[in-house]
């Protein structure tokens, strides 16, 4: 066989094989994929959103927490063909760290994946040893070497506002006063938590034990547990250990409750009511003797002698306000009187401290100066 006949045998067998491969390579599955989020930071409360899927086959998704707890995404469907919306669920986010989770979606070949970090429940609050905090209802003075004051924080609305904030001795362990604004956003549904805990922002040996209770006392909250109901977090808070104080039975669960439920109705008619409500071993000067209760774990914690607390109204652009003091005995039922009030300046003589110190002086003075107990139905 000549070249000349080889080649002309060859050519078309080299056409054929070119044609057959060209036509299967035209018929290799293309895989398209884009998987869309609004965003892949998640605030701390329930919510969802859409992921947006153009597929051109089949998709799966797939989860993989990475940090925190698991479970705390759903999504609707987790799989399917073509392109869908699939409705991604959160749940709350109760604890105080973030919750990462990888999400990973596939069609074929291709893979698409976002990390969704969601928030935590208690945003940080500002410093905690400022105690030239800026709102209103903080006081000045007073403190020891052993005092520090500490500020807690809620989210509301997804917004973060302040719970509570207090001054706390950690020698004697107690709190001197607790301080907060009372307002209907701070009212809801949420019942009773009794979540008895030690504070976060202490080391636990600086605080009292009080889970089991308190020998011959109550566990006297001094922001009561019904002035935040707004969320578990809100309520969860009021029952930490430095907002604890060993108070009698017989002032706790009477005449010191029938006050708290007044104060609920007099922010009902405010457009804020700011509240400090503290106790005392000793006051201004005085040399009252202290004695002291022991908690779950044997350690001393000093006994108050005394319990006040101070109120300014905001109503109307205008300010007024009084002040309640109690001797640290039974006062017997019935709701508080005229007889345990006194001006916010007293109680500051009493107390050595300056409450509502951020007030400009041409409204805190003439306030604090006051002593009307009938323009608070007393």
């Amino acid at each position: 066989m000549s070249p000349f006949q080889l080649k002309t045998l060859l050519i078309p067998g080299l056409i054929a094989i070119t044609f057959l491969f060209s036509s299967c390579k035209k018929e290799e599955k293309v895989y398209e994929l884009s998987a869309q989020l609004a965003s892949t930071s998640i605030p701390a409360t329930t919510t969802s959103q859409f992921l947006n899927i153009q597929a051109n086959d089949q998709w799966q998704t797939a989860l993989s927490y990475t940090s925190g707890e698991t479970g705390w995404i759903t999504l609707q469907p987790s799989a399917g063909t073509g392109s869908a919306n699939v409705v991604i669920s959160f749940a709350e986010n109760k604890s105080d760290q973030e919750r990462v989770a990888q999400l990973t979606i596939t069609c074929g070949d291709k893979e698409v994946r976002h990390v969704l970090t969601q928030q935590k429940a208690a945003v940080s609050p500002p410093p905690p040893q400022n105690p030239a905090l800026s709102w209103v209802e903080i006081p000045s003075g007073g403190a020891t070497a052993d005092c520090e004051v500490v500020s807690h924080s809620i989210t509301i609305d997804n917004k973060s506002v302040r719970n509570f904030s207090l001054m706390y001795d950690k020698k004697e362990k107690i709190a001197y006063w607790v301080a907060y604004p009372h307002h209907p956003s701070y009212l809801g549904s949420t019942g009773r938590t009794d979540n008895w805990q030690p504070d976060p922002k202490f080391a636990s040996d600086i605080q009292p034990w009080y889970f089991s209770g308190i020998s011959g006392f109550d566990r006297g909250h001094q922001i009561p547990s019904a002035d935040r109901t707004v969320s578990y977090l809100a309520n969860s808070q009021t029952f930490f250990f430095t907002n604890m104080t060993p108070q009698l039975g017989d002032l706790n669960q009477r005449v010191w409750a029938n006050l708290e439920g007044q104060v609920r109705g007099w922010m009902s008619g405010s457009d804020t009511l700011y509240v400090v409500t503290g106790a005392i071993l000793k006051t201004a000067g005085g040399n009252e003797t202290v004695s002291y209760a022991t908690d779950d774990r044997g350690g001393k914690v000093a006994v108050p002698n005394y319990y006040y607390k101070v109120l300014l109204r905001l109503k109307g652009g205008n300010y007024d306000a009084i002040g309640f003091w109690f001797e640290h005995r039974s006062y017997g039922t019935g709701n508080a009187t005229a007889a345990v009030t006194k001006s916010v300046d007293q109680i500051e003589t009493l107390t050595g401290f300056d409450f509502f110190a951020n007030l400009p002086r041409e409204k805190q003075d003439p306030a604090e100066a006051a002593w009307n107990p009938s323009a608070w139905n007393l």
